[in-house]
């Protein structure tokens, strides 16, 4: 009885985890591009593809060490038969979290691309995300 209760139990467990994988899988960010470079005013360019409907496009840059990075991003969007495109630039300290701006509300797909460059020497990374 005991070795039943058990088996059920961890049956009841495993069905309950499998129904929350979905949500889980649904907010998790994928990556689009990245890129990173090394030494005086570092830079680097990082472009691909957000598909299947992207929510929230992001772009993150870090530096090491922590300093002042400036750069642009340009991104064109597909939704039925029309396209549509947003850019931006930015100069802000890092970390750098920015979420980008699209060009429709519910894209079909977007091709996104980002440049940065350091204000001193040091160690760029930038990379481009998104949740769809």
């Amino acid at each position: 009885m005991n070795r039943l209760l058990i088996i059920v139990t961890g049956l009841i467990a495993s069905m309950a985890l499998l129904a929350t994988i979905p949500a889980a899988a649904a907010s998790h960010s994928i990556r689009i591009a990245g890129c990173r470079a090394r030494g005086e005013f570092a830079t680097c360019v990082a472009g691909g593809n957000a598909r299947h409907h992207p929510l929230k496009i992001v772009l993150h840059v870090r530096s090491d060490p922590k300093q002042s990075v400036s750069g642009a991003w340009d991104m064109t969007c597909a939704k039925g038969s029309g396209a549509g495109s947003t850019h931006g630039s930015f100069h802000s300290g890092t970390p750098i979290n920015r979420a980008l701006r699209k060009p429709y509300r519910h894209p079909d797909s977007c091709i996104v691309s980002a440049d940065g460059q350091l204000k001193r020497r040091g160690m760029l990374h930038l990379w481009l995300t998104y949740t769809n």
